[in-house]
């Protein structure tokens, strides 16, 4: 992780492989809180989860492979939210309508 590189002022970090959720969280953190192993930890507690929740109502859809982080390190927007959550941050999702979206263009 890079450190602040303009005097302190602004932590940004330099983009690193595909790893946008890390460098964006630690953006909005305003620090190096969090690595893609942290992430990937993270993904895989949430995808236990998951799991644990399909097969306690009866689902038998138990996928082996993770929702919540690609193998080209890719993360969930859960795993987003989560990681700010634990800062005391929310994420509120917006959804536009086609009629909003065709007037934005």
């Amino acid at each position: 992780m890079e450190c602040p590189s303009n005097g302190g002022m602004l932590y940004h970090e330099v983009q690193e492989s595909k790893l946008c959720a890390v460098h964006c969280v630690n953006t909005v953190l305003q620090g190096p809180f969090f690595s893609e192993f942290d992430l990937a930890a993270l993904a895989s507690d949430l995808d236990r989860k998951e799991r644990q929740m399909m097969l306690e109502g009866g689902h038998d859809f138990a996928p082996e492979e993770s929702h919540n982080v690609s193998l080209d390190g890719d993360f969930s927007i859960q795993v987003w939210s989560y990681t700010v959550f634990s800062f005391s941050f929310r994420v509120y999702v917006f959804r536009l309508s086609l009629e909003t979206e065709t007037r934005i263009r």
